[in-house]
């Protein structure tokens, strides 16, 4: 009997609660991570390849931590980035590009990512990362970071790093969010 109740009142719970849940939800702002480009000299590189997919990951899972932006699933992304190629011969994807299709698929910001460098610097492998946050409406950006990391574990810990410095360094994207410094 007393299950019977826990289990009614456990209900109502979540049906008076689900509406509250959404509408934070509904208020928050979409953004979309576009796959990053790779252009250091190991580009196209199966190590590189692996660590900057890695990085993105990396990247997707601390915005989703944030709490403060609805990500959009890697399937929607997927297909963002495959209209893209079709449209665009050359592959390669700019604000402006990327704004226009965002706007498709009821993104509010992009983030784009572009590794700038990646390579061996005697025993340890150095990683540089710009990120980019775009607001769709405007083509404009909005937040950008630069990051560096350096590793003798090799590039996925070094562009890890990369990550970590472009998202919460002096001059990553999330302190600029957060109001600078401190």
């Amino acid at each position: 009997m007393w299950f019977k109740k826990f289990i009614a009142l456990l209900t109502l719970f979540v049906l008076v609660s689900m509406p509250a849940i959404y509408a934070e939800a509904a208020g928050k702002p979409v953004v979309a991570i576009i796959p990053f480009s790779d252009q250091s000299a190991r580009k196209g590189s199966p190590e590189s390849s692996a660590a900057i997919e890695e990085s993105w990951d990396y990247v997707r899972t601390v915005i989703e931590h944030t709490n403060r932006f609805r990500v959009m699933s890697r399937t929607e992304i997927d297909r963002l980035v495959d209209e893209i190629k079709l449209d665009n011969e050359s592959g390669l994807i700019n604000p402006a590009t990327a704004a226009q299709y965002g706007k498709m698929i009821g993104a509010q910001y992009l983030i784009l990512g572009t590794v700038t460098g990646l390579g061996k610097r005697g025993s340890e492998t150095v990683a540089n990362l710009s990120l980019r946050m775009i607001e769709v409406e405007t083509a404009e950006i909005y937040l950008s970071g630069r990051g560096k990391g350096k590793s003798r574990d090799g590039a996925s810990d070094a562009l890890e790093k990369a990550a970590k410095d472009a998202l919460n360094g002096e001059l990553g994207m999330l302190t600029m969010m957060r109001g600078g410094k401190k």
